[in-house]
């Protein structure tokens, strides 16, 4: 599926893994063509993300795939729903949903890359489980945990020769942005393996997944 119209000018391909708080870590992953690892870097604050990508030259060469953190406050596990002094939410107009209770994902840096999208970048949304799950990596596996970790960077390494990533193991978050940038990279040049397409939309932007 043609997602972009000017796929022979992307030379570079870059994953974003955006955590749903400042105080938990996320990253960014730039590859080239070949697949190169060109840049691989912490981020924490959306101060951090926005200066990333305010001083990447050829930005309008790039394709950007950003993924969707979890609302790390909704009410998806009983002790949460307990500890609340009620019972039900957001099904009364007296009761709000003022802190997000009820949404999964988190809206986090959405405004920003809007603004991006608007101004001619090709930036889009991605989601880690299905990415995930597609490329084969186990989800036997308890997300995050060193085995997960462990098996998604032995995917990249062996199935796509990513074999400048280190044998000791990355951390989980530039461990997905390389995920993100793998991602980009076949939106752009085209998969003999995957067919990516649109799957879906969050905050006004486009979700592309395989």
């Amino acid at each position: 599926m043609n997602l972009l119209n000017n796929k022979d000018l992307k030379i570079s391909f870059i994953g974003i893994s955006l955590s749903n708080l400042s105080t938990v870590e996320s990253a960014v992953a730039l590859i080239d063509k070949d697949m190169n690892i060109l840049r691989l870097e912490k981020l924490f604050s959306m101060s951090d993300v926005k200066y990333f990508i305010e001083n990447l030259s050829g930005k309008n060469n790039s394709v950007i795939l950003v993924s969707i953190p979890e609302n790390e406050v909704m009410l998806n596990s009983k002790w949460k729903y307990n500890s609340r002094t009620y019972d039900i939410v957001n099904f009364e107009e007296k009761i709000k949903n003022h802190d997000g209770w009820t949404e999964r994902f988190s809206y986090r840096g959405s405004e920003y890359f809007r603004e991006l999208n608007q101004k001619g970048i090709d930036i889009y949304r991605f989601d880690i489980d299905n990415m995930k799950k597609i490329m084969g990596n186990c989800n036997a596996y308890k997300e995050r945990t060193p085995i997960d970790c462990k098996s998604l960077q032995d995917t990249l390494r062996i199935k796509y020769n990513m074999w400048q990533l280190p044998v000791n193991m990355l951390p989980v978050a530039q461990l997905e942005a390389i995920l993100g940038a793998v991602l980009a990279k076949m939106v752009a040049l085209g998969s003999d393996e995957f067919d990516c397409k649109f799957i879906g939309e969050f905050a006004k932007l486009p979700i592309i997944g395989i």
